[in-house]
């Protein structure tokens, strides 16, 4: 193992999406495990703010608005001037993009980790190979960004932890809206991208099927609320249990921390409800449940092994068929070992 390197204030550099936030935990674990005295701050962007602040291993979270008012190269110098009043000792690049490595750079940290993709090397101090030997879970992959610290763990869990201003937020809505306790299921049949999600009649099966024994919930953003009203309307669910935009994400993360169980497609609320313990029925399609499927015990996953899969919806099948093949029957199974309910 290679000699620790002293840091008493450590910048993460996380860019990406929810699910990469989420899925970075193993990361930030293993470094506050090396650092158990330090301060950890982690760089996101503005939307994964909340998810980043749920992480009880970070001290602070620093939003970077690269879509605003730090937007392009002057912005880039304009988040590295703030990053320096921080006189960080380390920084940890996550991506593959170069952003972070530059700005980094610019904001003279010392100790710079990150990965060598898009010519990154050239801002970096301490360099991993952005090549990939193999298949296998993302949270695997985001640990070799600290393979030339010599840092590691083998508590690959995920955990975020609502605040209390969060569940107290949560707790008012659900008097306003007339949502139960706990005890409910939640369904979030739509993804970033049309080929992931669960058409529009097997949906509408399962919301009829779960009701006759618990209140189920439809979930999804403000953006979907069009196609979950179809769902509802199919299946002759009072439109109040259509929470499209309902929740921010600190809020849904206490919302499927008292649900029964998720079923979800591939998408960032699946990752939400590994991390807060939440039952896990998950269905995928075009992309690779070995890498971004949920692991814990709570946890069934629904996938067809086709020729073309994963194809991360970039396909050209229309027919939809790996998500189409998975029927209603097999998802109410998963439920029902999730929730140990012997009769749907």
């Amino acid at each position: 193992m290679s000699q620790l390197i002293p840091a008493n204030t450590i910048l993460i550099i996380d860019l990406a999406f929810i699910g990469d936030v989420i899925l970075a935990t193993p990361v930030v674990r293993a470094v506050r495990a090396a650092y158990p005295d330090a301060h950890l701050t982690m760089l996101s962007v503005p939307l994964t703010a909340s998810i980043a602040a749920m992480n009880p291993y970070i001290d602070e979270v620093i939003p970077y608005d690269k879509r605003g008012r730090h937007r392009g190269f002057f912005g880039m110098f304009t988040m590295a001037r703030e990053l320096k009043r921080h006189a960080f000792d380390m920084v940890i690049c996550m991506n593959f993009a170069v952003r972070g490595a530059v700005v980094a750079w610019l904001a003279d940290i010392p100790v710079r980790v990150g990965y060598d993709a898009q010519h990154a090397s050239l801002f970096l101090t301490h360099v991993s190979t952005a090549k990939r030997t193999g298949i296998q879970h993302e949270t695997l992959n985001h640990l070799e960004v600290l393979r030339p610290l010599g840092l590691a763990t083998q508590d690959t869990s995920l955990v975020l932890q609502p605040s209390a201003g969060a569940i107290a937020s949560l707790a008012a809505k659900k008097e306003r809206y007339n949502i139960p306790a706990a005890g409910y299921v939640a369904i979030c049949p739509f993804g970033s991208y049309a080929k992931k999600n669960l058409s529009l009649a097997a949906s509408a099966h399962l919301v009829r099927h779960l009701s006759q024994h618990q209140p189920v919930y439809l979930i999804g953003g403000t953006a979907e609320g069009d196609g979950l009203a179809q769902i509802a309307l199919l299946a002759g669910l009072d439109f109040s249990h259509i929470l499209a935009g309902t929740f921010s994400l600190d809020e849904l993360a206490a919302f499927l921390q008292d649900a029964a169980c998720l079923v979800t497609v591939d998408t960032g609320p699946m990752h939400i409800a590994q991390a807060v313990g939440c039952p896990v029925a998950a269905i995928f399609g075009p992309t690779d449940p070995v890498v971004w499927g949920p692991r814990g015990e709570q946890a069934v996953v629904l996938c067809r092994e086709k020729k073309c899969a994963p194809c991360w919806g970039k396909g050209t099948c229309h027919q939809n068929d790996c998500m189409r093949e998975i029927t209603v029957s097999e998802i109410l199974a998963a439920v029902e070992k999730l929730l140990e309910v012997k009769s749907l």
